[in-house]
Formats: C-alpha cells, structure tokens, sequence
C-alpha cells in the first residue's frame, strides 16, 4: 500500500506535481507561523480557517479555499471543528498561479476532485488514470479572488488590546470616548489612530469585527436573531443591514456554500 502521510515537509519532497493531505483540527487550534517550499490550495471542506499573515486575518468559510503561494509566511487556525484538505502544488501547467494570496470559490466538480486526489496514492501514476484526475483538478481551479472578510494587522498595542476585547464581547457597545478614556488618550487621537491602523471609522473597524465574528456562526447555521444578540443587535434587520454594509451581501447569500 502507498505511503500516507501528515507530514508537510515529506509531502513537498514527493516527485509529483500534486501532494495531497486531509487533517482534522480541532475547534480553537491556533497553529503557528511557518512557511512551505511549494505553493499551497487550503481547502475548509468543514468548519471554518483562521488565516493569519502580513495582510491581516482573514476568515475562511467553509466550501471556500485560500492559494498561498510558496515561501509566504502564514497562520493557519481553526474556529470550529475544522475538516481541512491540503494540496502542496510544485507547478500548474498553462496558468501562472496569483503572486499574492487569495481567496477562491470552490465549484461541486473541484469539490469532487480534491477529495478524489486525497484518496489516491501520493506517488501516484501520473501517466495514467490518476495524473488526468490531477490535471482535471488543477484546470477547474477559478482564480478569481473573492473577498475575504479579514482584520488588518495592528502594530499599536493599545488598538490590539481594544481589537481583543471587541473579539470577545462583539456586543460591547462601548463608544469611541469611552474607549478613548478607557486607554487614557483623546477620542482625536484615538479616531485617528484607527484610521491610520485600519483605513476605517472608528464605526467602520468594529463593524468589521462584528462581522468577522458572525461569519462561523453563520456556516453553523445560527439563527439570525440570536447572531445579532451576541452582537449587541436588537433585531435581525439591524444586524443584516450592517453585514450587508461591510460584505456586499445579505449574511443568508455570504453563507450560502454550494
């Protein structure tokens, strides 16, 4: 029987163009940061990532896949239970992969064939049967990015302290001049310090963390109303129309994961 394996560094050895790996983590793995000689296509099949790297944190729902090109430093976590599959890509024939990270859509088909590249051999036969499944495979990867609902990268640790508190009560209705006087600085200064740090509104920021939050309840199907109580919503309406605000999207269309 072939060789299986967990181990990252041996599947980027392997001499094939695709390394294939399934891993189940469980709800709160943090991971660390590392990178990977070859390019990497994460797949949630299940559960939600935590993806964690210079351009911020960016959640992943399920039925979603994030490109990572190689040597690109990241953190990979989980939020829920997290069922991921890995491919370890050395090359793409006839495309030029994105030079940056990505999130990408997912379609039934490539669904399909990552769980069948899984399946095979690692050293599988790539003349045969298998290496047009992996041909298949890679041709059926959409590179148009989708984008990712994400945190920017914080430097000032007054904002990193305020972004932790707000992760863990979204509800906190706390405003800019009580943060302010909370981290013994003017609401001036602090106004623009977040938008130095983030681009956005002291509104626009914690909208953004709300929705980060609501994302994995989401894919877990929560009821909307009791979504919008953990973030200090008093109805439905209220808390779509600010989803709506920072996704494009109703949150029963962002949850949709066909």
């Amino acid at each position: 029987m072939a060789k299986r394996s967990e181990n990252h560094e041996y599947l980027q050895t392997v001499p094939r163009p695709v390394a294939a790996m399934a891993k189940s983590y469980p709800a709160g793995y943090a991971g660390f940061m590392h990178t990977h000689i070859r390019a990497q296509f994460l797949y949630a099949a299940s559960g939600s990532m935590r993806l964690t790297m210079d351009l911020g944190c960016w959640i992943i729902p399920p039925k979603r896949a994030v490109w990572l090109p190689a040597g690109y430093r990241h953190q990979t976590g989980s939020i829920g239970q997290l069922e991921m599959r890995t491919l370890y890509i050395a090359s793409v024939d006839s495309v030029s992969p994105p030079k940056t990270p990505r999130m990408l859509s997912v379609s039934p088909l490539l669904h399909e064939l990552v769980l069948r590249v899984v399946e095979m051999p690692i050293e599988y036969d790539e003349y045969g049967q298998e290496g047009q499944i992996v041909k298949a495979l890679l041709g059926e990867i959409d590179w148009t990015p989708i984008h990712p609902v994400s945190l920017p990268s914080l430097r000032d640790e007054r904002l990193r302290h305020m972004e932790q508190s707000l992760l863990k009560k979204p509800g906190d209705p706390a405003t800019l001049e009580q943060w302010a006087a909370k981290l013994d600085m003017s609401p001036r200064t602090l106004m623009r310090l977040v938008r130095k740090e983030t681009e956005l509104t002291f509104q626009g920021w914690r909208d953004q963390i709300r929705t980060f939050v609501a994302i994995p309840m989401l894919t877990e199907g929560r009821p909307l109303l009791e979504i919008a109580g953990v973030l200090g919503y008093d109805t439905a309406w209220a808390f779509t129309a600010m989803f709506k605000r920072v996704t494009g999207k109703v949150p029963s269309q962002y949850a949709v994961t066909e």
